[in-house]
């Protein structure tokens, strides 16, 4: 059976909106399709580790373990496919990761907000992306904001005494 090709942000929306951690963290259930939701767990590390050999090594299992394999069709197109049609879905999100990690090494993460476990894929043109969204960006900001100004003040009294 042929794999369907999946883009790297179906693997992030996949991983965030069927992922036990990033739900858990939000306080919200994750969507029905336990398969789905046992596929995003498999995927959720390979956001969150930052080594590069863990990566490969995660990404390379996930690959092994579908048993996909590459084939070239007779106009030449290479295309992708699996014995088992149930290890389509994951051979797809194994290849959309492992094709991302070639060409950009390093541009996937967990969002750096305390309150939030989603994952993204940096496409910034520094490759510094920290938060999975402006809202996670804007809620650590002001919370830093929060924490500067009550050490100033805790730092103003005890001058005072």
């Amino acid at each position: 059976m042929d794999v369907v090709t999946m883009e790297i942000t179906e693997v992030v929306t996949l991983v965030n909106e069927w992922g036990t951690e990033p739900c858990r963290v939000d306080g919200r259930a994750p969507r029905p399709g336990p398969e789905l939701t046992t596929l995003a767990d498999e995927l959720h590390p390979i956001f969150v580790t930052t080594d590069p050999a863990t990566r490969a090594r995660l990404v390379t299992g996930l690959l092994r373990l579908t048993g996909v394999r590459p084939e070239l069709s007779p106009e030449q197109a290479p295309t992708w496919s699996v014995d088992d049609p149930t290890q389509s879905t994951r051979a797809a999100a194994a290849l959309a990761l492992r094709h991302h990690l070639t060409e950009h090494p390093g541009r996937l993460g967990l969002c750096a907000d305390d309150q939030c476990a989603d994952v993204y894929v940096d496409a910034s043109p520094a490759g510094k992306r920290r938060f999975c969204c402006l809202t996670c960006q804007n809620r650590a900001r002001a919370a830093a904001f929060r924490r500067r100004k009550a050490q100033l003040g805790e730092t103003s009294r005890d001058q005072l005494r």
